[in-house]
């Protein structure tokens, strides 16, 4: 069964949590949290009938406190904590710019047209056999959790900002 994760002005999913990014950080930041319930696990999928490049699709419009768009020169990436790891293992390819999100609305984000435009390709997390080579799948069980991070100048304002996960990409299941 398919799941809803989002964050959109200020409400969000379930499995959700958003915090904020810090500008300031030598390092990218999470800015969203994405826990599944407990006895769940969620399967973020590579490849969804949408567009002909793979990556999982994720719609955006990342704004600051004064309801700009951030800036282009901002990257993000999703990152996996497993429980028992006191850090973040990257799992997709990073985005060096965001311009694509700056430049179309959410709804033209999910258009046929522009979806494979706004794509980001899972990776095996880095450090493992196959680290940064493409994957079918990542899977998030209910003690671990999956982070989108993010490298900006600006600092995101989540009461302005929409970002959607397409549900066709997410499958949630019974913990096994």
């Amino acid at each position: 069964m398919s799941e809803d994760i989002f964050a959109s002005e200020g409400a969000t999913a379930e499995a959700v949590t958003t915090s904020q990014n810090a500008p300031s950080s030598p390092v990218p930041t999470p800015f969203l949290e994405i826990s599944p319930e407990r006895g769940q696990f969620l399967r973020f999928l590579n490849r969804v009938a949408k567009g002909t490049e793979s990556g999982i699709p994720i719609y955006m419009d990342l704004r600051d406190a004064n309801g700009d768009p951030l800036p282009t020169n901002s990257s993000l990436f999703l990152a996996i904590e497993p429980s028992g790891h006191e850090t973040t293992m990257r799992v997709s390819e990073a985005l060096k710019n965001i311009s694509q999100y700056n430049q179309l609305t959410v709804n033209e984000q999910r258009n046929a047209d522009n979806v494979d435009s706004v794509k980001i390709e899972l990776q095996n997390p880095e450090g493992l056999p196959n680290g940064g080579q493409p994957t079918d799948k990542i899977d998030v069980r209910d003690i671990d959790k999956l982070y989108l991070l993010l490298d900006s100048p600006a600092q995101i304002d989540h009461s302005n900002s929409e970002i959607y996960i397409d549900s066709n990409a997410v499958e949630k299941h019974g913990r096994r």
